[in-house]
């Protein structure tokens, strides 16, 4: 349904979302001034999202296919209150779409190494970015329990539910972007995060301990073309 009044869209796979609570003013200090962070219970959160993408339509027709990609995001508000995610950098394992991708949504887009090793029930996820940054991710992920949608006005609602991305373009201009989607399904997991240097690399102070964990089977979703923020 989405993808039908959208001119892109994008199939999604074994996601997985690893949270963690962070300083608002951690996130401030790389924000542009026209965003602020958007808290929950008095904290901003950081999320890393590992996933699949299976395919990258254009106006119905597969552009891309099979990609892995690593999303790091935070939750923001602007001036007038409208919320939406910053992305803080996103590691694919294709160049040229990362190069291609960089130009069209104006974000961070790295040419990235992903490896997903499969064992028992569990997935290791490793990220290795290729531009010598050592910006890195290794997470092993376990899901459990079935799929269903996050209840209003909870945590992982908050995390989870977002349909605007904020960006700069040229000479400073104020972007959104939009996406459209049903609800995410999602279920509880536990994962275990052995190295992570992502946040340094954004300039966001490393986090600590276990991160809040999702996982999702997929989701399929239309994105909208950037516009002027009014």
């Amino acid at each position: 349904m989405f993808a039908s009044v959208r001119p892109l869209s994008v199939t999604l796979s074994d996601v997985c979302f690893c949270h963690w609570p962070v300083s608002p003013s951690a996130v401030d200090a790389v924000l542009p001034d026209w965003l602020t962070p958007d808290t929950e219970d008095s904290s901003a959160w950081v999320s890393a999202l590992a996933l699949t993408m299976d395919r990258f339509d254009a106006f119905g027709l597969p552009v891309r296919e099979g990609i892995e990609g690593l999303n790091l995001r935070t939750y923001v508000q602007t001036r007038d209150s409208t919320r939406g995610v910053y992305f803080l950098s996103l590691d694919i394992t294709d160049q040229l779409a990362a190069e291609t991708a960089s130009t069209l949504f104006r974000l961070p887009y790295h040419y990235a190494r992903i490896r997903r090793l499969r064992q028992d029930g569990r997935t290791e996820i490793t990220a290795r970015r290729r531009d010598g940054s050592g910006a890195r991710l290794t997470v092993t992920v376990e899901p459990s329990g079935e799929p269903t949608t996050t209840a209003p006005d909870t945590l992982a609602s908050f995390l989870i539910e977002r349909d605007r991305y904020f960006t700069t373009g040229p000479l400073g201009t104020r972007l959104v972007g939009s996406v459209g989607h049903e609800p995410w399904p999602v279920q509880p997991a536990s994962a275990t995060v052995t190295e992570n240097t992502l946040c340094s690399a954004a300039s966001v102070p490393s986090t600590e301990g276990e991160p809040l964990v999702h996982y999702s089977p997929g989701i399929e979703m239309g994105v909208g073309p950037l516009e002027p923020l009014s």
